[in-house]
């Protein structure tokens, strides 16, 4: 799947510079864990997403 949109400058560096500082982060898994965090925390009950939610906690 293909997701674009568009994010200020300013959480755009703030994500690079994220990423290059912890390794085991790619730009995917960045934007797939912010996604699970933010559905998690409004209410999605998915089990999916829960468990995405959980594993990136630790």
């Amino acid at each position: 799947m293909k997701l674009e949109t568009e994010i200020s400058d300013v959480l755009y560096e703030k994500m690079k510079t994220f990423i290059k500082s912890n390794p085991k982060w790619t730009r995917d898994s960045f934007m797939s864990s912010s996604l699970a965090n933010f559905l998690f925390q409004n209410g999605c009950e998915d089990e999916e997403v829960k468990e995405k939610f959980l594993q990136d906690l630790f």
